[in-house]
């Protein structure tokens, strides 16, 4: 079976992080998301995968080189000069995914414990054109109308459907399994979305199915969602966790829970509380408290720090007495440029706020 890993996106609802990281690479408990979405398509019996790449492909490219094992399906690269969107990216890579039957897609910024060899059978056995992975719906999220049947009715409204028509409202995923057959429906030329120009045409035909997940489903896409979707991982229990992704090894420190990247590091004094998580060769110097925060790989943190609810980006080092509480702190990669109005520099450091309420 082949696959595509949708990874062109410049992520911006990630800034600033994504300035540095394509966010498919931003490492989520350790390890890149990119990474972890290929080892659970190599156990739903993918051999191949595609992953388009746009903004910043090389250190896509060389996240997905250093983590080459054989867990992995052979992958293929599908370059976009200009982001097509989620079905032009499958019309530029039809190519290379035609000929092994169904194709499973997946977003790049979202982890989940769904069954996928039962959502590819389903499919099969369904005789639809495509099929999506659905979740319970979700405040911030579409709807999706699906009938008793577990055909697929609507998509955010459209085609309108008669109240009496649909069972339980869902989300999609951003999962999917698709006959090779429909590639061929998607436009031939600019960009194309998916949902728009395919999907909404499917139902209305009666010919797109669902598989529903009511597992963990998590979508990455925002500084809130990835801290909030963090610290959900960490507050699972052992065996839900590996069921998600391969991740750093959890522990419990008194009352705290701990994911430890190889060679992480803690200085006498320093105080942990709620869920962490410390990346690989990441170092935090004495004195220091952390609660409910994600120090990315590569990191420094000095003496007395003070994080809160707070995102270190990978590669940083933070001056002693630093404090972020409820912040992503990068690399300045433009000094002197303009800035968002909750982000604010210091030293050589972006400090980006978010709401935590927004989730």
């Amino acid at each position: 079976m082949k696959a595509m890993l949708l990874a062109a996106g410049k992520g911006e609802r990630m800034y600033p992080l994504t300035l540095e990281l394509p966010k498919a690479a931003i490492p989520v408990l350790g390890r890149p998301m990119a990474l972890q979405i290929l080892h659970r398509m190599t156990q739903a019996g993918v051999d191949e995968a595609v992953i388009n790449l746009h903004h910043l492909p090389h250190k896509l490219r060389e996240v997905l080189a250093n983590g080459a094992d054989d867990r992995l399906p052979a992958l293929h690269f599908s370059h976009e000069e200009t982001i097509l969107g989620t079905a032009g990216g499958l019309r530029r890579a039809a190519p290379l995914l035609r000929g092994d039957g169904p194709v499973l897609v997946h977003n790049g910024d979202s982890l989940a414990d769904i069954d996928l060899p039962a959502a590819v059978r389903a499919h099969r056995e369904s005789g639809h054109l495509a099929t999506l992975v659905l979740a319970p719906a979700r405040a911030g999220y579409s709807t999706v109308d699906v009938d008793n049947a577990g055909r697929v009715l609507s998509l955010a409204g459209k085609p309108a459907v008669e109240p009496g028509r649909f069972a339980a409202p869902h989300l999609f995923t951003g999962c999917h399994i698709l006959d090779e057959s429909l590639l061929e429906r998607i436009p031939a030329e600019g960009v194309s979305d998916i949902v728009l120009h395919v999907y909404r045409d499917l139902a209305a035909e009666g010919r797109l199915g669902s598989f529903v997940h009511d597992g963990f489903w998590w979508e990455f896409g925002s500084p809130e969602l990835y801290l909030e979707g963090s610290l959900k991982l960490l507050g699972l229990t052992p065996a839900q966790r590996s069921n998600v992704a391969c991740h750093d090894p959890v522990h419990t420190l008194e009352s705290a829970t701990i994911a430890i990247g190889a060679g992480a590091t803690m200085g006498s004094g320093t105080r942990i509380e709620g869920r962490i998580a410390l990346g690989f060769a990441s170092g935090v110097d004495r004195d220091c408290f952390l609660e409910d925060s994600v120090v990315m790989p590569e990191t420094w943190i000095g003496p007395r720090c003070r994080l809160k609810r707070a995102i270190i980006a990978p590669g940083l080092e933070l001056p002693a007495d630093f404090e972020a509480e409820q912040a992503l702190v990068c690399r300045d990669p433009d000094p002197g440029g303009s800035l968002a109005p909750s982000t604010r520099r210091r030293d050589d450091l972006l400090i980006h706020s978010f709401d935590l309420h927004a989730v």
